[in-house]
């Protein structure tokens, strides 16, 4: 049986939207007045609406060829076996803002399509620096890679299922996965992170 540990973070003062990441999602090269306004009621909003928690198992990893075994997965990725060099070991986690952030996009692109999209890029900053945290957390007086998420590369976005199966991500974080393999809520990220030996 594997171990799942929680991570919720009730101080969300913790986390940043990085402002010049927020802009790149948003395809904007230069801030301006008008932006500044939308910018700062976005993450004022993000940051009123989250709830950011993470569930994670550390668990052996087998290294052969261009396949890495986790025990509950085998994920065949030339980038996620050179990412993993030198590790027997890894954390995986899946970390969520929460539904409160869908229903509030939602919301605002009934009223706002600028304001939704300034919203989302705001979550997207938001979970990054959640993700930050959380392998903050989790490489605390460790030797640790750097994360590596489904969809990098060839590291197959199919494997979110197996993923979120072995964190029973449905109902610890209500963490979904549409036919797609995209998950819900959308501001939802899934890693790895290599321990070094």
């Amino acid at each position: 049986m594997i171990d799942i540990g929680t991570m919720a973070l009730s101080d969300i003062t913790r986390l940043k939207v990085n402002r010049g990441e927020a802009m790149r999602y948003l395809g904007v090269k230069e801030d301006d007045c008008s932006l500044t306004e939308l910018l700062d009621q976005g993450e004022t909003d993000a940051l009123s609406v989250s709830s950011p928690r993470a569930v994670y198992v550390k668990v052996p990893i087998a290294v052969e060829g261009k396949t890495v075994d986790f025990g509950f997965m085998k994920v065949e990725s030339e980038r996620l076996v050179k990412n993993l060099e030198g590790c027997n070991e890894a954390y995986v986690f899946c970390a969520t803002l929460g539904i409160s952030a869908d229903r509030h996009y939602e919301k605002l692109a009934r009223i706002s399509q600028a304001r939704a999209a300034v919203f989302s890029a705001s979550c997207s900053s938001l979970i990054e620096s959640f993700c930050d945290y959380v392998n903050g957390e989790l490489a605390r007086d460790k030797r640790c890679k750097p994360r590596f998420s489904c969809g990098y590369g060839d590291f197959c976005i199919k494997h979110q299922a197996d993923i979120l199966n072995v964190l029973e991500a449905s109902k610890r974080l209500g963490v979904c996965l549409t036919d797609s393999y995209m998950m819900v809520p959308v501001k939802t990220v899934t890693a790895v992170i290599g321990i070094r030996r």
